[in-house]
C-alpha cells in the first residue's frame, strides 16, 4: 500500500526556548507552517528557527484509498490552522546532567525529595505488578517524569480552558525547579494532559510500566513508537535497549515534536531521535523494527508498519474497538505472510490523528453529549438480567484492578460484534445508531430506541452461551480488503470491516 511522501521535520531548537504558556494559546505562524509541512505541504521555514527540514522525494507505489485519505487531511491542513532485561548500568543510555543532584526541594518550609518520590512511584508500580522485571523497573528509577513537562491541564471547575464539557487549569512547571505540589501529581499514577486541542498528553505511568513489560524489550533493540507525547515513554524505552539500541518516535504534531525534542536533549536523551511525522507512514529510514508500538488508539493496522517490522518483531497497538477509550492492546506479527494478532491487555487512549483518523468513532465527546441529556425512557433495573447488572452496574472508580479486567470481557464481546460499548457518570452500557443503553445502579436509562435493551440481553445470553470468553481466548488475523475474501470465516468467527483492512476474530482456547 503505497502513499503520498510526507515531509519529515526534525528539530534542533535554540536552547533559550520554553513554553510560558498553554501550547494552544502559545499558537505562532511559525507553529501553523510547521504543522502544514506535517500533512505533505512543503513550506518554507525561517532559518531563526533552527529547523531543520528533510522533504521525501521518493513516492512508492500502491494504494490508492490510502493516498486519497492523506491527501484530503493534507488539503485540510491547508485550509484550517489547527488550536492555538539484564541490569543496565547507572550511565547506560544517558547523559548525567544531575536529575537527582541535590534532589531537594524547599516550600514555605516543607522539604521533599525527588529519589523518595520516585522510589514510592516505583514501589506502588511494583506492588500492583505494573513493573515484574529489572530492566522495566531500572528504566522507571532513571526517566525523570518531571523534565520532561513544562506544565499540564488539572480538571478545575474555575478553570478557563474547556475540553468538551470538562474544565481545566493550566499548571506551568520549571523542570529544572518543580513545585513540590506537582511533583506530587507528577509522581503519581495519573495521566497528565499537556495539550488540549489537539489533545497530548504523557500516559497513566500503570499502563506505560504494563506496555513496556509485554513488549519484551532487549539492548540492543531497534523500536518505532507512533505518538510521541512528553517523551516519557522513548525514555523509558531507551533506557531498556540501552547504548545498542535505537529509538524513533513519531508525532503528527511538530510543536508536540520540538518541545519534546528540546526536553529529552536537556535530560541527556540525544540518541533518541524524534520526528514530525504521520504515524500511519512509519519511518522506513531507520527501519526494519524490531518492536513498533503505539501510544495512541488505532483505527487499522497501517501496512507500512507491517513492512517495517523485523523478520521475529511484533507490534503492540492499541486497536480500537467501538467507542474511543476502549483500544485492547493488540499483539500483532507476520507469520507465513499472514498478519495475525492476539489482545494482550487493556488501553484507553486518545484517537490517532492522519492517514488512520476514524470519523465513525463514538467520541468522549459524543459519549458525553448522550449523557448530558434527558433519556427517552427510564426503566427499572429488574428489567436487565443480574449479568448485565453485575457488569455495568458500578462505574469503572468502584471496581478493584482485577474487576475491571473481567469486566472488560463482555465489552470486548460486543465490540467484536460490530457494537460499541461507552462509558457515562451514570454507568456503562450499549451505543448504536438507534441511541444508547445505559445501566447504572439502580435504573436503565434508554437515550433513543428502547428496543436497545431486548439487544442487549440477547447479546448477553450469546456472549454466556459461548461460556464468557475473555480477551485471552481471541485469535486475529488481517487482510487488505481488497485481498479479504481469502480470510477464512464460518462458525465462531466474527468479521470487522477498518478503515483500509478487515479483521476476522476467530475464538480459540488458548
Amino acid at each position: 500500500m503505497g502513499v503520498e511522501p510526507v515531509a519529515d521535520v526534525k528539530f534542533d531548537p535554540p536552547a533559550s526556548a520554553k513554553q510560558e504558556d498553554p501550547p494552544h494559546e502559545a499558537e505562532s505562524e511559525d507553529h501553523q507552517r510547521d504543522h502544514q509541512q506535517v500533512e505533505g505541504v512543503a513550506n518554507e521555514v525561517p532559518a531563526e528557527t533552527g529547523h531543520e527540514v528533510v522533504h521525501r522525494c521518493a513516492q512508492d507505489e500502491g494504494d490508492d484509498e490510502l493516498k486519497r485519505v492523506h491527501n484530503e487531511q493534507r488539503d485540510h491542513a491547508r485550509q484550517q490552522a489547527p488550536p492555538v532485561p539484564p541490569e543496565l548500568t547507572k550511565d547506560s543510555t544517558h547523559e548525567d546532567r544531575g536529575l537527582y543532584s541535590n534532589g531537594v526541594l524547599a516550600k514555605g518550609g516543607s522539604v521533599r525529595e525527588i529519589p523518595e518520590l520516585i522510589e514510592a512511584y516505583v514501589a506502588d508500580l511494583k506492588k500492583r505488578a505494573a513493573i515484574k522485571s529489572a530492566a522495566v523497573e531500572h528504566a522507571f528509577r532513571r526517566v525523570s517524569r518531571h523534565r520532561l513537562l513544562e506544565g499540564f491541564y488539572r480538571e478545575d471547575e474555575q478553570g478557563e480552558h474547556q475540553y468538551g464539557t470538562t474544565r481545566f487549569a493550566w499548571r506551568k512547571s520549571n523542570p529544572d525547579s518543580p513545585d513540590p505540589d506537582l511533583l506530587r501529581i507528577v509522581y503519581s499514577d495519573t495521566p497528565v494532559l499537556t495539550r488540549l486541542s489537539p489533545p497530548s498528553s504523557t500516559s497513566q505511568p500503570y499502563l506505560v510500566a504494563r506496555m513496556l513489560e509485554l513488549l519484551e524489550l532487549e539492548q540492543g533493540m531497534n523500536v518505532l513508537e507512533i505518538g510521541a507525547g512528553t517523551g516519557y515513554n522513548a525514555a523509558l524505552i531507551q533506557e531498556i535497549v540501552g547504548k545498542t539500541g535505537h529509538v524513533t518516535t513519531l508525532d503528527i504534531q511538530a510543536d508536540v515534536v520540538e518541545q519534546t525534542t528540546r526536553l529529552l536533549k536537556a535530560a541527556g536523551y540525544r540518541r533518541i531521535e524524534v520526528i514530525a511525522k504521520d504515524g500511519a507512514m512509519g519511518h522506513a529510514e531507520n527501519a526494519p523494527y524490531d518492536r513498533i508500538v503505539a501510544t495512541v488508539g488505532c483505527s487499522d493496522v497501517s501496512s507500512r508498519w507491517v513492512e517495517q517490522l523485523a523478520e521475529r518483531g511484533f507490534m503492540l497497538i492499541p486497536l480500537q474497538h467501538g467507542a474511543e477509550g476502549f483500544d485492547p492492546l493488540t499483539r500483532i506479527w507476520v507469520e507465513e505472510e499472514r498478519v495475525l494478532g492476539r489482545f494482550v491487555g487493556w488501553s484507553g487512549f486518545m484517537s490517532i490523528r492522519g492517514a488512520l483518523e476514524s470519523e465513525q468513532r463514538l467520541s468522549f465527546e459524543k459519549q458525553e453529549q448522550v449523557s448530558a441529556g434527558p433519556p427517552q425512557a427510564e426503566l427499572p433495573v429488574v428489567s436487565v438480567s443480574e449479568e448485565i447488572e453485575r457488569i455495568f452496574g458500578r462505574t469503572w472508580n468502584e471496581r478493584t484492578e482485577d474487576e475491571q479486567a473481567r469486566y472488560l470481557d463482555f465489552p470486548l464481546f460486543l465490540a467484536v460484534s460490530g457494537w460499541d460499548v461507552f462509558w457515562t457518570k451514570e454507568g456503562s452500557g450499549l451505543w448504536h445508531r438507534r441511541g444508547g443503553v445505559v445501566v447504572g445502579k439502580h435504573k436503565v436509562l434508554v437515550h433513543g430506541d428502547v428496543s436497545l435493551v431486548q439487544d442487549l440481553q440477547s447479546l448477553c445470553a450469546e456472549w454466556v452461551e459461548l461460556g464468557r470468553p475473555g480477551h485471552a481466548d481471541w485469535r486475529l488475523e488481517f487482510q487488505r480488503r481488497a485481498d479479504a475474501a481469502e480470510l477464512p470465516g464460518g462458525e465462531g468467527t466474527w468479521t470487522i470491516e477498518r478503515k483500509f483492512s478487515t479483521e476476522v476474530a476467530r475464538l480459540e482456547k488458548p
